[in-house]
């Protein structure tokens, strides 16, 4: 099944016989998997699970639904704040589905990383940026080997072993709250009432939601929450290549070959639409979430390319994993995007400056 139809079945709206006994066999599974988030929960709320403090303040960058929020771009937009004001930031993440690499001196790493990873180390010049299930371990690494004074905790918010100092949880309101269920049934991670641990809440792609939809948005996490509430988007700045070609916005008008492999494709499908570039169903092949593409995958994609629709158009994610497969004469080229804080500078900024910075790694 593929992301859209995922979507498409657990949303409703796909009908029929066959998708209302899959909807109703996922929500015979979803109490199941409510019953272990919520026994998991409970272990650290009463510290039956251990949580391991670092001697530098830890920010960490979540969310309480599976998919795309945009927390790759809002961790750029965080280390280059943190720059800004005169600190060393470090990244620690899980490295899920990490592309093959060597093992390094770091049992469990994988230097080659996931196409998160691949993207920060290009946006991100010079940050350090480790990967281990083991995420005590490696923010320890950071602050010792690369004198970080504070760590970045990508996908943390389930995260709860490594503590934090600053919880920021993001909301993505093409799609709040997971169509309302805990996974398999929705894309909850967590019950809604999970949101009283955030510290702050950024609702994300709010370019993509009307006032109307965006204040039913905040009426609903004002019940689960006293946390302050920013909004971001995602602005789309050029387009450019895996040699470091780039293009302006407007480059690519018109029919092309649209291809990714995020937690939700139908977002950056409208992207490209609000670009100018014409996709039919033929032109715009959906991934798997960090998927690994192949040479075969690339070959078909490029097979698709004709006089009318003569460039493949990706993520930047995306464009990572498949420029090594990638012969030099076939044109792709991935969409940048930097988030951008429409509302409540003010409120993040306060936030990261009262973070204890001093203390000995």
């Amino acid at each position: 099944m593929s992301p859209a139809e995922l979507h498409d079945l657990l949303s409703g709206r796909k009908q029929g016989f066959q998708a209302s006994l899959l909807r109703l066999g996922l929500s015979f599974a979803e109490p199941f998997y409510t019953i272990g988030a919520n026994w998991i929960r409970f272990l650290y709320n009463v510290r039956l699970k251990g949580i391991h403090r670092v001697s530098r303040p830890v920010i960490s960058v979540g969310n309480i639904t599976t998919g795309g929020t945009g927390k790759t771009p809002v961790t750029a937009m965080l280390v280059d704040l943190l720059k800004q004001q005169g600190h060393r930031p470090g990244i620690a993440s899980r490295g899920y589905r990490a592309l093959p690499g060597e093992k390094g001196d770091n049992p469990g790493a994988t230097p080659a990383g996931n196409d998160e990873k691949l993207m920060l180390d290009q946006i991100c010049p010079g940050t350090p940026h480790l990967q281990n299930r083991d995420r005590v371990k490696i923010a320890r690494q950071l602050i010792r080997e690369h004198e970080c004074d504070c760590i970045l905790l990508d996908d943390g918010f389930q995260h709860r072993r490594l503590d934090r100092q600053l919880d920021l949880v993001l909301i993505d309101a093409v799609n709040p709250f997971g169509y309302g269920h805990l996974l398999p049934r929705g894309l909850l991670r967590e019950p809604l009432t999970s949101l009283g641990r955030a510290d702050l809440l950024a609702i994300t792609r709010v370019d993509q939601a009307s006032e109307e939809d965006l204040a039913g948005i905040r009426d609903v996490l004002q019940q689960f929450t006293r946390a302050p509430i920013i909004e971001i988007a995602f602005e789309p700045t050029g387009w450019i290549d895996a040699n470091g070609n780039s293009c302006p916005l407007d480059a690519f008008q018109g029919e092309a070959v649209g291809f990714c492999g995020i937690g939700n494709p139908r977002n950056f499908r409208g992207q490209l639409e609000r670009l100018g570039v014409t996709l039919d169903d033929a032109d715009w092949v959906p991934f798997p979430d960090h998927y690994h593409y192949t040479v075969d995958d690339v070959e078909a994609l490029a097979d698709r390319l004709d006089d009318s629709r003569s460039v493949l158009l990706t993520t930047q994610k995306d464009l990572v994993k498949v420029a090594p497969l990638m012969s030099a004469n076939i044109p792709c080229y991935a969409l940048q995007i930097q988030a951008v804080v429409r509302d409540g500078g003010e409120v993040l900024n306060q936030a990261v400056n009262e973070l204890p910075y001093g203390g000995k790694p």
